[in-house]
Formats: structure tokens, sequence, C-alpha cells
């Protein structure tokens, strides 16, 4: 509960305060109407004695009362009707203002977050509903605290007869006191306190007069019982005297409940004079027909009384009827409630002071004497009557037991002189006293009374009266039991809620003093129901504030109760204060996802300002409602039916605020309909390239913003390398000049177009909701600065406007806009302007046809980079890098490129050539100085403006400029321009090359135009057009490529005569094709046509016999050709042979090139550059004998050659060309391509599972080359006769000679180790003999001389070794079988470098004939 202005003390005191009725002349009341005020009302900031004062309980002693205020209410005050008596309580709630909210830390608790809530420190409607319930309660026979203690009769000396006036008014006094039975007003007793005022204006009265008739008053009515009071010291009201108001507050409170209680003449509460004279009138007041003693009925009572048929109005009092002939007061001045007067113009402070002392005189002179003295008498009625009583109650109780008061069946009627009666009237006096601990023993024993009597109305009261007793003797200890069972028993069992409302309200006052917040919570809720909705409003108003406001605070108890409040609140009509409840509910609502309360609170914050005209408010609340970007991810969980009311009023609303408080200066107001994603704006630089004029041509796809997603890391590489290669720029500070700007871009500089050229920004928005939404006049809000001394145009930039379109639910559309600026300058993008609408069939309420309102707003576009994470700071919070992609510079003109090709294919073979025409064109207004092409694969594109072809040679030596291909370092070519410049509509002619590669799937081509603005300097100088081609490759040829050293010696190839030859050995080269393209794809049937193969020193022999292979799908077919050693001079020069087969006629010009390209070894183009060699200036010391010797064995084992399959095909009646190439490194190599997945998974072997784990073996390190790599180093040929004859008979030793030659294939000097007997040595492994004769020849040879022979070999030297052998019978015998091994001359002398055996198997059979005899003689 929020706190109030006063103590629980104090407001139990007010609540319980002394009645004391005024009866007043119409003479007196004109007197102070001088001041704008009656008399009740002149003496009401007075009420309330400053000092202490003293009063006598039961037993004598003296009790001091501070602060005790006196109530004064008019004798003929009536209660207002009960639709008048709602409505002032639904008035004083609605016009009762409040302060600001403060701010409060709500702490964490668990799994809760602290909060920061603005909470209403203080209720001042509820307070003064409350004061207003209290004054407008009736006065009830079961409790005497309402009723009243004594009558202040009140007459002016300026009447004619004052004396006359006061006989007149204590004779009806007199009979409103003994009227049977007892009317409206309610008395204490019928022997109240009469005090009797003289009112005398100073200013226009006698004083002596005055003075003589209070003399004859107090000897009639007593001396004590009198008092002159002088007023109106001042002639006339003088208003301009600033004097303090202090009648202000109180006339605002009371005027309203004063105004509302006159229905007619007859039931007025004004004050004046007998409208009769005084012998008119009856001896009594007429009690009417009935005798029924109904209680009054309160405004909150949900039971209404009868309707009187009279007037048609409700009968406050059924039962209590006035008199005709009753003299009533009239002639009550009409005081206008509200309006602002001037109150005491005629009073001094003398007269303030005089009426204070009035108070202070009637309280202390009269009104405690009297109460001291009903309260003896009282106390010996009570006690008196209570001995005879208590034999008699102990009886009842025996006899009839104590029985619930839920098991009541019957109500007890007390006469006014009974004993219970009497101790609740006894209580009820020393409580509005202060006599408490006096009270609280009353009242116990009337509780206890009554419950015997089973009067339960009476037992709640004196229950209730006595738990506030004791909390005012002490509130640390109070029955507080006694304010529930109260609580209880009022609304259960006797059904009178406004005494259950009263209990209430001081009950949770002394809970809320106690600390026991949740008790005081639940006790508001009990009094929450369906008949009053203001009532249960202010309840669950207050419940909410005791569950903030505990010693744990619960947030969600306080909000969700909030929440029911302003429900109420709205029932009630309380509009402003459901938007307060609202508000304040949904701060702990707020940021939790909570989407449908949220969207609850949010629609009824609008609505209810909708109807209390706060539009800017009501449009913040419905802008919350359909914003689904502050939802937190989670998008509206409503129909379709409630989103369209939703939206329905949104725009109303939007459409009034726009027209009634926008200030159209400003701009257009921000609209949250429909989602804008900022992130995913994308802006285009520059025209698209113009579509050619035949459809055999295609432009260049450049950028567009209809293309699939760029890599852009494959472009940005591909510009890195350009500017790197043409500007020397450091990668590191390298900016890639951006024409196509996402969030994928880094945009953190301004991007930059020329004048004339269109930038096209595209902006995604999107349908959260799940109804259309119609969208119309789109277009861009920006700004435009002008450069320095440039004078703008009218319009420096023109824009385009979307025409509109429907968004479907849940979908989203990309907007198009355009810009095109005409002066140099700044372009920043700020947002988009649009109109929005429902569509007719949405718009329209049911049984309306109006068209749709339309409205028109803007969103703002703010992008942000991506999020930096390289400090400290910035790993700590959430810091992004500037996007700089909606502020654009414009430049000076520029050129401006055009490319065009003809036919690119869509689909190509694997490794088929493919030539296509392009078309280069400068359409800017500036001309072209430089243009350069960068392509992503080199070594499968380029582009060259003249044509080169081959000769048409076996042998072709390329020389440096004509072997540029096979070294190229970079993706970059220049394209040559006539004079060095391109004018502006000046074209070039170019052909484009492409090679598809040998796997098959998509080829993605990528060309990348430099090109530089003559006469145009800075870093924004050059422009760049983008190119892409996808291809589909299929599956052609498959290639693999085996070669072998051959054992045999031929003379080396060589250009001219005039170069001496030499003898070299030669190399197998073993080709398998195979054929593995699809059966149902374009091209499947391929026709090989010749082999290529370029190396520095190694070219293919010609073959005349080899004929043209047709391969079918799933074919294959094995070639072997013959490669020997050319004598290439210069190591610049590059040798290529050609070897076609059948005379067929070549492929394309530039096969050769592709076959060149495939020795280019580039990174991959987005890998890292290598980082930089810190030894590259470091001379390194000269090679040590070992490394030259490992250097001249590699280059043995060289082959380095391009190995290229041609082949010819058909795809839809066109031929076909292509080619499959396989760079060979080193002798002994095998390399298929493309290889197969499927034969590398099989050939896959897993590792054997060791239990004890292999020692691995201790390498001694070398730098030479491996065993394997040193077996081809010396060839072996013999020079020997096939056959011979000889004559065994005669000699039985035949003896053959022949000649070995051995030379050396390396650049070392060898030691050669010759075996012609390897079976000497067991662990040769060279004994094997020829296989070529069958039966198997013989190797029974016995060699004359040495069989170990050691030969010296110079580099690239031969020797020739002599040998002969003797052959004792005729025979075929194999010369071959040797075992030669060879060791380098610089070898190691601790014999850690062995001899390495040499593969030297020769194909050697002689055979031997015995001669023929003649004439029969033969030798022995």
């Amino acid at each position: 509960m929020a706190q109030c202005k006063l103590s629980p003390h104090e407001y139990i005191q007010n609540a319980f305060s002394p009645q004391v009725a005024i009866l007043c002349s119409e003479d007196a009341d004109n007197l102070c109407l001088k001041n704008n005020l009656r008399f009740v009302e002149l003496i009401q900031p007075f009420c309330r004695l400053n000092s202490e004062i003293r009063i006598a309980d039961p037993a004598g002693n003296t009790v001091p009362i501070r602060n005790l205020r006196v109530v004064f209410e008019d004798m003929n005050r009536r209660p207002p009707q009960p639709t008048l008596g709602k409505k002032l309580l639904s008035e004083v709630v609605s016009s009762t203002p409040w302060d600001r909210p403060v701010t409060r830390t709500i702490g964490a608790s668990g799994t809760r977050e602290a909060l920061e809530l603005e909470l209403q420190q203080t209720t001042p409607w509820f307070e003064t509903w409350r004061d207003t319930f209290l004054h407008v309660q009736y006065p009830s026979d079961h409790e005497f605290t309402k009723h009243y203690i004594a009558c202040i009769v009140v007459v002016a000396s300026t009447s004619d007869n004052p004396m006359d006036q006061l006989n007149r008014l204590s004779q009806y006094l007199h009979q409103q006191l003994h009227q049977t039975p007892a009317r409206f007003p309610k008395w204490f007793s019928p022997n109240i306190l009469k005090f009797f005022v003289l009112l005398h204006d100073v200013s226009a009265g006698d004083l002596s007069r005055s003075e003589q008739i209070f003399e004859h008053m107090g000897t009639t009515f007593g001396s004590n019982n009198c008092h002159l009071l002088q007023i109106n010291s001042r002639e006339t009201d003088q208003s301009d005297v600033h004097l303090p108001d202090p009648w202000s507050q109180f006339l605002l409170q009371r005027a309203a409940c004063d105004l509302s209680g006159a229905s007619s003449s007859e039931t007025s509460s004004g004050t004046g004079t007998p409208r009769e004279d005084v012998s008119g009138l009856p001896s009594r007041v007429s009690e009417g027909d009935t005798t029924d003693n109904t209680e009054p009925i309160h405004p909150l009572s949900p039971t209404l009384p009868p309707v009187d048929e009279k007037n048609g109005t409700y009968d406050m009092m059924p039962g209590v009827e006035i008199s005709s002939d009753v003299p009533v007061m009239v002639n009550r001045p009409n005081m206008l409630v509200g309006t602002a007067q001037h109150h005491g113009g005629c009073l001094t402070s003398s007269d303030v002071d005089r009426i204070r002392i009035f108070i202070h005189e009637f309280c202390v002179r009269s009104l405690i004497p009297h109460v001291e003295k009903q309260i003896r008498y009282l106390n010996e009625v009570v006690t008196n009557r209570s001995r005879s009583k208590s034999l008699l109650s102990a009886t009842r109780r025996w006899l009839v037991g104590n029985k619930s008061p839920g098991s009541a069946t019957n109500s007890v009627i007390y006469s006014s002189e009974a004993t219970e009666l009497q101790t609740r009237r006894l209580g009820d006096l020393c409580f509005m006293f202060g006599l408490y601990e006096v009270a609280y023993s009353y009242y116990h024993t009337a509780k206890n009374d009554f419950k015997s009597d089973q009067a339960w109305l009476y037992f709640a009261g004196a229950q209730e009266m006595a738990a506030l007793a004791a909390f005012m003797q002490n509130s640390s200890d109070y029955p507080k039991r006694y304010l529930e069972n109260s609580l209880q028993t009022y609304l259960n069992v006797c059904k009178v809620y406004n005494f259950a409302i009263r209990s209430t309200l001081l009950s949770t006052e002394v809970l809320k003093h106690c600390g026991e917040f949740g008790e005081a919570a639940m006790m508001f809720i009990k009094l929450t129901s369906e008949e009053s909705d203001l009532l249960s409003a202010l309840m669950l108003e207050q419940a909410a504030h005791c569950f903030i406001n505990s010693q744990r605070p619960l947030p969600r108890k306080y909000a969700f109760h909030m929440t029911l409040a302003g429900h109420r609140f709205s029932k009630a009509g309380q509009r402003s204060h459901s938007l307060r409840a609202y508000k304040q509910a949904f701060q702990v609502y707020a940021a939790h996802g909570w989407v449908l309360a949220e969207d609850h609170i949010h629609f009824t914050l609008g609505k209810q300002a909708h109807h209390l005209k706060q539009l800017t408010e009501g449009l913040d609340a419905y802008t919350n409602l359909v914003d689904q970007k502050l939802k937190k991810n989670a998008s509206s969980q409503q129909s379709p039916s409630q989103q369209i009311t939703y939206i329905r009023e949104f725009i109303n609303i939007f459409h009034q605020y726009t027209e009634q408080e926008w200030n159209s200066s400003n701009g257009a107001p921000c609209l949250p309909l429909p989602l804008i994603e900022s992130q995913a704006t994308r802006v285009l630089l520059g025209a698209p390239q113009d579509s050619p004029t035949s459809q055999d041509w295609i432009p260049a796809s450049h950028l567009s913003l209809d293309a699939l997603p760029a890599n852009n890391a494959r472009w940005f590489a591909l510009e890195r390398e350009v500017i790197e290669a043409f500007h020397s720029l450091n990668s590191m500070t390298f900016k890639p000049n951006l024409q196509l700007l996402t969030n994928d871009t880094p945009n953190t500089d301004s991007p930059v177009v020329p004048v004339n050229e269109p930038v096209l920004v595209e902006i995604i928005m999107i349908n959260p909701l799940s109804l259309n939404l119609v969208i119309s006049d789109v277009r861009l809000v920006f700004t435009f600065e002008p450069s320095e001394g440039d004078e703008p145009n009218d319009a420096p930039v023109k824009h385009s406007t979307h025409a509109g379109f429907v968004l479907a639910a849940g979908a989203q559309e990309p907007v198009r806009l355009e810009l095109i600026p005409s002066s140099p300058g700044r372009i920043l993008v700020r947002g988009v302007i649009y109109k929005l609408s429902l569509p007719p069939d949405a718009s329209a309420t049911s049984g309306s046809c109006s068209a749709p309102v339309v409205i028109e707003g803007q969103q703002k576009i703010e992008v942000k980079g991506p999020r930096l994470n390289n400090t400290n700071t910035e790993k700590c919070s959430a810091v992004y890098a500037n996007d700089k992609r909606l502020d654009i510079t414009v430049l000076p003109p520029m050129s401006r490129l055009s490319v065009s090709f003809h036919d690119i294919p869509q689909i190509m073979s694997c490794g088929e050539l493919c030539s296509t025409d392009a078309v280069i064109t400068n359409i800017g207004p500036c001309p072209i100085n430089k243009l350069k092409l960068a392509v992503s694969y080199p070594n499968h594109v380029y582009m060259e403006i003249k044509d080169i072809s081959l000769p048409n040679k076996h042998v072709c030596v390329l020389r440096e400029n004509e072997a540029a291909d096979s070294k190229i370092t970079n993706r970059l070519t220049s394209l040559p321009l006539e004079n060095g410049t391109l004018n502006s509509g000046e074209s070039i002619q170019a052909k484009l090359w492409l090679h598809a590669p040998m796997s098959p799937g998509a080829f993605e081509a990528e060309l990348l135009f430099y090109y530089d603005t003559a006469g145009v300097v800075g870093k924004k100088k050059y422009r760049l057009l983008r190119h892409h081609s996808s291809i589909y490759l299929e599956r052609s040829l498959s290639l693999k490529v085996s070669s072998a050293v051959s054992q045999n010696l031929q003379d080396s190839l060589k250009n001219s005569e005039d170069i001496p030859g030499s003898c070299s050995y030669t190399s197998n080269l073993h080709v398998e094709v195979f054929n593995n393209s699809e059966v149902d794809s374009s091209c499947s049937s391929y026709t090989v046509v010749g082999l290529s193969g370029n190396s520095k020193h190694w070219a293919v022999v010609p073959h005349s016999t080899l004929q043209g292979q047709t391969l079918k799908a799933g074919e294959s077919c094995h070639l072997c050709v013959k490669c020997v050693q050319y004598l290439n001079p210069d190591p610049s020069n590059l040798v290529l042979s050609q070897l076609q087969f059948n005379n067929s006629q070549g492929p394309l010009n530039s096969w050769w090139r592709f076959s060149l390209r495939e020795r280019i070894t580039l990174l991959d183009l987005l890998a890292d550059p290598p980082p930089p060699n810190p030894t590259a200036d470091h001379i390194p010391p000269p090679p040590t004998q070992d490394q030259m010797d490992a250097n001249h064995i590699n280059a043995a084992n060289t082959l380095d050659m391009v190995v290229t399959a041609i082949w010819k095909g058909e795809r839809g009646g066109h031929e076909t060309w292509g080619q499959h190439s396989v760079h060979l490194k080193s002798l002994g190599d095998s390399i298929s391509f493309p290889v197969s997945s499927i034969s590398q998974a099989g050939e896959e072997e897993k590792p054997p599972v060791r239990i004890i784990p292999e020692t691995p073996v201790q390498l001694i390190p070398t730098i030479l080359p491996p065993a394997s790599k040193q077996k081809h180093m010396v060839k072996v040929s013999a020079h020997f006769p096939c056959s011979m004859d000889h004559d065994f008979i005669t000699n039985r030793l035949c003896c053959l000679e022949f000649e070995l030659y051995l030379h050396n294939c390396s650049a070392c000097h060898l030691n050669t180790f010759l075996n012609l007997a390897p079976e000497a040595f067991p662990g040769s492994s060279s004994g094997s003999s020829s296989q070529m004769y069958s039966p198997q020849a013989s190797t029974q040879l016995l060699y004359v001389g040495g069989t170990v022979r050691k030969i010296s070999l110079l580099p690239w030297g031969s020797s020739k070794v002599p040998v002969r052998v003797l052959i004792t019978s005729p025979g075929t015998y194999s010369l071959g079988v040797i075992s030669l091994t060879s060791l380098r001359m610089n070898a190691s002398k601790d014999k850690s470098e062995q001899p390495i055996p040499q593969i030297c198997q020769l194909q050697t059979a002689v055979t031997v004939r015995q001669t023929s005899r003649t004439h029969g003689a033969h030798n022995t």
C-alpha cells in the first residue's frame, strides 16, 4: 500500500471523531456569507485543538487528549441518493490529481533480476475516496460513533428578536431529539449537550445590544453553554488583501458531498430560518405510518433501496420521513463547486483568533465536562445492570451454547436502553475521547454479550472496535484475529458491505503499520466483486502496492493486480487511472517475452489514451503493440482477426495524430510496419551492362541485385593482385573498390559513383503479421551535400518512386529505389518514406463501406558493421565498426567499360577447348588509358588480341617469349590498346579461350577487367568490371601416363646439323586413355588424334604406324611411344614435340598454349600470401661435392615433360576438340587424371595391427637421392656377332671375342665394377639369363682373363671393355649375364656409402655351329 499523509493512529482518530450538529438561523448564515462561507464552513479549519486537554475516566483518573478533532455537521444534512453517491465517489477519484512517480530499485531475488520501477509514492485519489466514503456513511443503530453528541444553536445579533429565534430553534431541536421511533439525524443520547452562540457583526451590529442579549442568554441557558462570537471586523470584502485561505481545502472536499445530497427543496441540507412562524409548528415531528427501523443504505451497497413512486428517486432511509409542516431550513445559497472564490474577506486575524477561542471554550468548558458526566452516568448504569444480567447470560449460554456466525438464522433487536447498547455507547464515548484502555474493556464486554445473544452485526462492530482500541493503546500488541473475524462477519453473515469496507480500510492501516503487507493485500482482495468496479479497482490497486512494498517485494504480483485494477478502472469509467495503472504494470511485463500480456496492456493503454485525447501517448502504445522489433524475436501470437483490430486502431490514431498534433516541418513520423531489415540493405553503384543488339551476344555479367550472392573473397583477391602489381601497394593496406555493398562487404569507406550513373538501393520489407498490408508510394529519404566550389543544380539528385504492392502475410518483398546524381557531392541515405493501409476487405468494420484510411510515414535505415573484438574494451562491450554503405560520394565523370561475348557455351566436356569472340567498348564520356584482365584460373582461361599459331612440324623449339605461357607467375594480363588509349565510343576485338578442367561438375570462370580513366588522379581513378560464367562439365576421358627408362642408347635429337650429336638413353611412355563418359551425355564418343609433349630436354619420337583410336563409352586404348633427349643449348627455350596420327588435321590454333600452361603452379586464390623469407638476402656458401653430385643424380632422373593427348568429338552436329595433359616430373613416374575415388578407396590398405610397437629404423642422414633413383646411372651395350661357325672336332675350344660399352648417364664421376660371372658373388641379384630363346640359352662360358673389372667413367663419358670367352660345344649362348655396380668417385672413405647395383639386362644371344665337313673328313 502506498504511503498516506496520516499515520494509522491519526487516521483512526479522525475516522471516529465526536460529531456535533449545527443548527443555524438564516440571519446568522447571512452574516457568514459576507465571507462566501456558511457558519458550518466558517469553523471547519479550526475544529482540531492544538493544545492538550485532559479528561477524567470512570475511575476519576485524568487522561491527556492530544489533537482532539471535533466534526461539525449541519443538523439538516441528508445523505445522497445511491446513484448520486456513486457518482460522487467516482468524481472525487477522477478529479484528484496525483504526483509524479518516483523511481525505485527492486533488488534481485532468486532468478529475478533487479528492476527499476516508477512507483506512485502516494495515492491521493484513494485517500480522498476513503475520506469521502466515511463522510457519506450513514449512522447505524448498532454503533454510536456517527451520532451527534452535541448541538450548537447559532443566531445573529442583527435579527429582530434573537431570543425568540433561540426558543424556536430549541423547540425544533427538542422535537428532533424525542421523536419516536428515532429518525434521522441520529443522536448519541436524549440528553445531548446544547450550546448557544450569538453571532455579532462588528462592522454593522451594536456591540452593547449584543452584550445585553448575551447576558440574557447566559441567564436562560447557563453561562458555560453560551458564547458571543464577533466576526466581520472589516466592513467590505477586501479581496485584494492577501490573507491565508484555510477554508479552500475543506470546501473542495465537502462541496460535492453537500450538493449531491439535495434532490428537492424539501430535503435540502441548507440552513436558514424556519419558513413558518414558530406558533404554527406542531408539537412533535410527524413519524409517518411506518414503524420499520431499517438501517439507511450506503451508496456502495449492492442492494438498492425501494423507488419512491412520487418522484422516481431512491429513498435513502426507508421509513424515515419528514413532514411538510416541520420547519426545514430554506434559502440555501447556491454555491458553485470548483469556482475560484476568495473566502474570509471580511475577517481579520482577530476574528480568526476569536473563532479558535470559541472552539476551544466549547470543547473545554462545555463538551469535555458533558462527556465526563455521560461517562460516569453510563458507567453506573452498565455496572448496575450487568450484575443482574450475569446469571441470566450464563444460563442462556449453557442452554443455547456457542453458535458460530455462519449458523445464525435470526437477528436480535435491542431497545435503546438495553444494557448491551449502553455498554457499546460507553465504549464509543471513551474511544472518541482517547480513553482507549477503558474503551477496550467495554468493547470486550459488549462483544461477549452480543455473541451470546447471537446479534452478529453488533458482535462484529464491537469486535472491530475492540481491536482498534487495543491498537491505539499499544500498537505492538493487539488482537489481530478480531479484525479478520469482524470482516468475515460483515461480509458472509451480515452482508453489510459498507461496514466491511470501513473495516478493511481501518484494518489495512493497522496491518501496514505492523509490516504485514501480505495480509493487508489479502484483505483488499476480499472486497473485490462484480458489483462495484470502482471499489474493486481501488482495492486491487492497494493490494498491488502492498505486494511491492512488502519486506520481500513481489513485482509480478504487483503487476498482475495492477493490471486487474486498470481493467476495473476502465469498466468504472476512470480512463486516466486505468491508463496510469496499466503503465505501471507494464514496467514489470516489459522485456520478458510475454507477448500476450504485453499486447493486452499496450492495446488498453492506446485505447484509454485515445479516449482521453492523449494522441501522443496513445500512438506510442499502439506503436509498441504492432512493432514486432520490440518483442524480442517472439512474433505476434494474436489471431488474424485480433491483429486486424490492432492495425486498424493504430492506423486511425496515427491518422488523427498526423492531422492534429504532428508538425509537418519535421518530415513524416515513423512507422513500425512493415519491418525493414536494415542490415540486409544492398547498394549497387553504376548502371548494369547494356544488352547487345544481337541475341548471339551476351553482356558481361558484372554485378546485379538479381544474381546469386557472389564469392566476394575471390573477387577481392583478384583485385588485390591487380593493385599490388600495378600500384605497388601492400596487401595489408588494400581496400577493395566496392560496387555492390552488402552486409558481407567491408563498408568502412564511403563508396563512390560518377555523376549521371545510377545508385540502386534495395531494402527488404517484411510483414510479420498474419494479414496483408498495402504499401504504396515508396521513395528514399536522403540528403545531398555539394562538393566545395560546386554549385548544385535545381535537382542535384533524381529519385524514383515505387508505385506499391500488397505485402502478403508473413512474406518479405525487396524494394529497389534509384538515385541518379547530376552534381559531385555527397549523398546520405537516411531512410524510406511510404504509405501504409489495410486492404479494403480488412480496413472496413462490420457494416461500413468507407474507403481505407491511408497513412504516410517513414522508417530510418541504420546499418552497422561487424562487431569489433580486438581490444579489451571491445571484447567487454558491444562495439561495432562503421558501415558507410549509405554514405555515397559522387565524383566527376569517369570512363565506363562495356564487354560483350559471343555465344559462351553452357555445357562442355572435360578437357574441351573453346574460343569465343569478345568486343570491349568504352561507353563512358572519358578515355581509358590502361586495360588489364585478371582471371581466376589462368591455366584454363586467357584472352588475346592477336591469334598466334604453331608451325606444323614434329619438333618446335619455343624461345623465351614464345614459352611465356609456361612461366606465368600471376593471374594478370595486359590487353594492348591502339595508341595506348581507348577513347569514348571506341571498341577493340579480342578472343577468349577456354579449356575445360578435367574434373566434372561446375566450372566457374571469373574475369575481372581493370581500367583507368585518363586524366583522373587519386585512389579512386580505376574502375572494375566483372564477368562470371558457370559452365557445366561432362565426363569425357581419363588419362594415365607412365614413364619407363629404356636400356637402349640412341643418338640425341638436335635442332641443327652443326651441333655435335651424342649417344643418350631413351624413355618409353605408356599412355592409357579411357572413355568414362555417360552413355546419355551430349558427347559420348571421342577419337584420340595425337600426342604432344613439351620439355626442356626431351622429345617424342615420331611413329608412323600409330592410328587414331575412336573410343565409345567404357572403352580404352593403350599407346606406347619413345622419348629421346633433345640437345637444347638454351635452358630458357622449351621443346614442343607433336605426334599426329594418320596425318589428321590439328586442333585449334592455341591448343599448345594450354599445354604450356599446365606448368603453371600458382597459390590458391584465397590462400594467404607466403611469409617473407628472412634469408632471402643471404648469400649461401658454395655447394659441397656431395650436394653437387646429388643435383647431378636428380638431373639424370628428371623428365619434366607435359604429355598431352589430343582428341576430338561431336556435339550437336559440331566438331569439338580437346586435350588432356599430365605433367611427369621424373623418370619412372606414373600419373593418372582424373583419379577415380573408387580406385583410391580400394587401393587404400589399413596398417597392420601391432601388439609390440615396431622399432623405427635408424637411418643415416644423407643428402643423396635414394638408391632407387641411382639404378639408371650407367647403361651397357654389347657389340657381338649373332652367329659363328667353328670346327669343334679339329679344335675343342672356340674363342669368341666381343666388346661391352659402358655409358655414364650423369654428370658424376663414377667407379664402375663389372662382374662377368655374377655366380661367384652369392649376394648378387643379377645372374638371371635371357628368356628370349626356348629352350633356354646356355650360360656355360669360360672367360679368359679377369671376371671382375673396375672401370672409371667420367661425367657423361663412355668406356669400351673387350671380353674373350671360350666355348666348348656348339649351341646358343647368352652373353648378357653380367652384374654392374657403381660408386661415386667422391664417396666417403668410411664405407658408409655402398655401390649401387645398376639395371643392365642385355638381350644378347650367340649361336655357335659345328663346321660342316666335306668328303667325310673331320677334325678331332
